[in-house]
């Protein structure tokens, strides 16, 4: 597959390897994020049901990575869903762990106004694909978060209880909606070919 062209005298930002790297970085953090969040978990959280909720809390991030990367095949416009949606992520902790993320939503953002250029992408398509992309990561989150799921657990040391969980369907049903907004993305910024390009016999 073709990556989009790049302008040396852009910046940084605009390179490939940049966007990989950044991109490597979220999705560590999204899994990073789900290990600790798995760790830290009441006993109620326990097993199977504990690590795919932890999974599915951490997905969102790691599908911002995955968006970096698709970006990078002419499809600029998808780094601008990831850097959106990393800024309300970065502020998803309350200890403030996920505040760095406000760090590679800035240069995701710089990534997309400098490669865009080189694309050629209508004001409309480019709006359509960003709250598409965005409103399936906000209803994946969502899904974790909503309904409040009351769970009590006794451990051979004590007995305890949690005002909420994540389960089994809310995990799932996150999954499918972040799966849904990586597979949207794709197809919505999928590049036009030029006119030329279309009458050309070689193509």
């Amino acid at each position: 597959m073709a990556t989009a062209p790049e302008n040396p005298e852009i910046g940084l930002a605009n390179s490939a390897p940049f966007i990989r790297a950044v991109a490597g970085f979220l999705v560590l953090a999204g899994l990073g994020l789900a290990a600790i969040r798995f760790v830290g978990a009441s006993p109620a959280e326990d097993g199977f049901e504990g690590a795919l909720g932890s999974l599915a809390l951490g997905t969102p991030v790691v599908a911002t990575g995955v968006l970096a990367l698709l970006a990078i095949r002419e499809r600029a416009v998808l780094l601008l869903p990831a850097a959106v949606v990393l800024v309300p992520m970065s502020f998803l902790s309350f200890a403030l762990v996920t505040l760095p993320l406000l760090v590679p939503a800035v240069m995701l953002s710089i990534g997309y106004r400098r490669r865009s250029r080189a694309e050629s992408m209508s004001g409309a398509r480019a709006a359509v694909t960003l709250w598409v992309v965005v409103l399936f990561v906000i209803a994946a989150v969502g899904a974790l978060l909503v309904h409040h799921d009351p769970r009590e657990y006794t451990t051979p040391t004590g007995s305890g209880g949690t005002s909420d969980i994540i389960t089994t369907v809310e995990a799932l049903i996150s999954l499918a909606l972040t799966a849904t907004s990586l597979a949207a993305g794709w197809f919505l910024s999928a590049p036009v070919p030029s006119p030329a390009a279309q009458l050309d016999p070689a193509n």
